[in-house]
């Protein structure tokens, strides 16, 4: 692991670290060759860092690049991992006005380090990009967001279809930040002295992230969906929400353009997740053969955690199209 300052990072309203720890895993012998880039992004509650450390009864990013590797079910390329790891609990991969650009800092920061410093082919069609959950979004919003850059997406239980995923949750808001009069602040200050983290608190940092995300504020750092008191939908803050939503976004012709132009998109999701996803996934996957998007999608039997073992069905996929060395 090493470390990278990003200029792009500092000076974030939010107060993040500007500096971020890195991991990048590159094949025995690389001196002689170059390699293409594979781009993985953490899921919510988890970081870059922690994608390549052992845990029991699961395989690390290590592991399994170099099984598959050994294996011949891909060839030797290198892997990245960027930590973007906020106080919520993850990123989104996207600018925050609050939270700091995400997206351009792993766009014109990260990629111009890796390529520069690693024996790598560079250029987009040597990059590829796949991640689950937030991570799953997140490569499908830096393909959508910076067209050109990638050729190969893997968008693995990623966030869409909103409505379903975040509308019903958005009241636990009210009950979590009662205690504390409706202010996130104090909320987020009495969870950073709390011992541990339940799962509950776990849930509302994630909300709290999204809007950090989504309608971030540049006075008060991001403005909440919902009113704490009635309960009601604030509409105006909602539309911001959705308008960061694949299902949407898909109706916009640019974005349209950005997705037909890549040599791969894979879109999966478990047809029991909890959080509803797979139902996002469907509609979108309905959206993008209506625009005639080529893509690839598929269902399995499980729902939203742990599912890192699907990266086996679709790195092959990407290691088919990206460029190798001949």
């Amino acid at each position: 692991m090493e470390w990278i300052e990003s200029d792009l990072l500092k000076g974030n309203a939010a107060g993040e670290d500007a500096r971020r720890p890195l991991t990048v895993i590159v094949p025995q012998g690389a001196a002689d060759r170059k390699y293409p880039v594979y781009y993985c992004l953490a899921p919510w509650t988890s970081a870059g860092r922690t994608q390549t450390q052992w845990e029991p009864f699961k395989e690390s990013l290590i592991d399994r690049v170099e099984r598959l590797t050994a294996s011949g079910q891909i060839k030797p390329a290198i892997f990245v991992s960027p930590d973007l790891f906020t106080e919520f609990g993850g990123s989104q991969y996207i600018n925050s006005q609050y939270l700091g650009p995400h997206g351009d800092h792993l766009v014109h920061e990260l990629i111009p380090y890796i390529e520069k410093n690693y024996p790598v082919l560079g250029g987009p069609q040597s990059r590829g990009v796949f991640g689950r959950s937030s991570g799953g979004f997140g490569a499908l919003r830096l393909a959508m967001d910076y067209p050109g850059t990638f050729a190969a997406v893997a968008c693995h239980s990623g966030d869409m279809g909103f409505d379903l995923l975040y509308r019903r949750d958005l009241v636990d808001l009210c009950y979590a930040l009662a205690r504390y009069s409706g202010n996130p602040d104090a909320y987020l200050k009495a969870l950073r002295a709390a011992p541990k983290i339940d799962g509950k608190s776990i849930h509302t940092l994630m909300l709290l992230g999204m809007a950090a995300f989504y309608s971030p504020n540049e006075k008060s750092g991001y403005d909440l969906p919902i009113d704490l008191f009635t309960g009601e939908l604030k509409l105006d803050v909602w539309q911001r929400w959705a308008s960061h939503d694949p299902v949407l976004m898909i109706d916009e012709l640019k974005n349209q353009e950005a997705l037909r132009a890549l040599s791969l998109l894979y879109i999966e999701c478990g047809n029991r997740d909890q959080y509803h996803l797979h139902f996002g996934a469907r509609q979108l996957r309905r959206k993008l053969e209506r625009y005639g998007i080529a893509h690839k999608g598929l269902e399995f039997d499980d729902n939203h955690s742990g599912t890192a073992y699907r990266y086996d069905v679709s790195l092959p996929m990407m290691n088919e199209v990206l460029r190798h060395q001949t």
